[in-house]
């Protein structure tokens, strides 16, 4: 990519900016699709859009995406933060090394991740995790303990989430 294509998405990125506001129809949008709550809802909507940095989609992606993901709840804004979905459970996690070098992921309750019974589910435990109480960059939150082999189901879950659409989701 040269300078001048450069400049112009970053720019393309600021004029985005500047004509949507961060208004409450947006951010409860992403409290339903993403099950955030409304705080966090409004901060990561907030940061995607001042991120000038960022790779933003084709029209062309999407073009051919668009009825299936407006079907389900999704805008163009909405349908590129699920791209990064990852990164945002990545962002809200830390991985520890016990004293026998057993490792484990720490992740932060909330977001998809909505209960410790929604990560027993998706990592397919026979017990709940076990809950850490922690402060954020909000406040207080509940995290869950898992190993290796319920992250990379988690992991893999969260990728998941993108393809798919709410119905199915909810099913």
């Amino acid at each position: 990519m040269d300078l001048l294509e450069e400049l112009n998405r970053m720019a393309a990125n600021v004029g985005k900016l500047n004509n949507a506001g961060t208004d409450e129809e947006n951010v409860e949008r992403w409290v339903q699709l993403f099950k955030y709550d409304y705080l966090e809802a409004y901060q990561l909507l907030k940061a995607q859009r001042e991120d000038v940095t960022r790779e933003p989609i084709s029209d062309e992606h999407w073009n051919l995406v668009r009825a299936d993901r407006e079907a389900a709840g999704y805008d163009r804004e909405a349908y590129e933060h699920s791209l990064t979905l990852k990164d945002v459970l990545q962002s809200q996690s830390t991985v520890f090394h016990d004293t026998d070098g057993k490792k484990w992921t720490l992740y932060k309750i909330g977001g998809l991740l909505e209960s410790k019974e929604k990560v027993q589910e998706i990592a397919e435990l026979k017990e709940a995790p076990k809950i850490t109480k922690g402060i954020g960059s909000m406040g207080m939150y509940d995290f869950v303990w898992v190993d290796d082999k319920a992250r990379e189901k988690i992991e893999s879950w969260v990728e998941m989430q993108q393809l798919v659409g709410k119905d199915e989701k909810d099913s």
